[in-house]
């Protein structure tokens, strides 16, 4: 798990709004709830959320209001993804969501795979933080910056290769040399600090411990983008590393 994305989830049923939050929790434990959309439009006024899941039947404001005021006013959140969750599966009340602002809908009960797929689907096009893996390698050696850009290359050159491999292990079924794979990857990241991309192999690791072959293709994937997200990002990072301006 890290920190590194938060979500508001707002459903005034106290089982499904404790569901969401134990499944989202998979990645990332920001997460604030709200009991229904009076609360919920409150907490959205007060600061800004990467991602929102809205029951759309609550008290006081339904999701369909709260989405309808996210769009419609100038607030943190206009831009934010927004998720209509719904009890319905009915072709009218997706296009309903869908025309009251929100991105996405998902039907009760929501499945774990689902919300995989929809947090890769809208985090792969988020800009990667530079000075933030530049900051973290300047701390773990301290402060020496020919020795971090040597180490940062070092990590895009073992990158490709490591990525390569364990896909090739899952294609193949090997879910101990996967297991094997992911493990140095793991070292890595712990030595490199890099607290998102160690949330991502650390869940690849526990489907593989679990010897759950579908779930680790699942979250290989997901630690796929965001490890290729990286690697596209490797001139920022190495700028970063280079500048002289401080990094905090």
């Amino acid at each position: 798990m890290t920190n590194d994305f938060s979500i508001l989830i707002a459903d005034d049923n106290e089982i499904n709004l404790w569901l969401l939050r134990e499944q989202l929790e998979y990645w990332t434990t920001n997460i604030t709830s709200a009991k229904d959309g009076r609360e919920a439009w409150q907490l959205l006024q007060e600061r800004r959320y990467d991602f929102i899941f809205l029951d759309v039947n609550m008290p006081f404001l339904s999701g369909f209001d709260v989405a309808a005021n996210l769009r419609g006013t100038e607030n943190y959140n206009r831009q934010t993804p927004a998720v209509a969750v719904t009890a319905h599966a009915q072709n009218q009340q997706q296009e309903r969501a869908i025309a009251a602002g929100f991105n996405e809908c998902l039907v009760k009960p929501v499945r774990l795979y689902q919300l995989e797929q929809l947090l890769v689907r809208w985090r792969q096009h988020e800009p990667v933080n530079a000075e933030y893996y530049a900051g973290q390698l300047l701390r773990k050696a301290q402060h020496n910056r020919q020795l971090s850009q040597v180490l940062m290359g070092k990590l895009f050159e073992q990158l490709p290769g490591l990525i390569l491999d364990i896909e090739r292990a899952l294609d193949n079924r090997l879910l101990q040399q996967a297991w094997d794979l992911n493990h140095k990857l793991h070292g890595t990241f712990c030595f490199y600090d890099f607290a998102d991309c160690l949330a991502v192999v650390e869940n690849l690791q526990k489907a593989l411990v679990q010897a759950d072959a579908e779930l680790a293709q699942q979250r290989f994937n997901t630690m796929k983008i965001k490890l290729i997200r990286l690697l596209d990002n490797q001139d920022q990072v190495l700028k970063c590393l280079g500048d002289d301006d401080p990094i905090l």
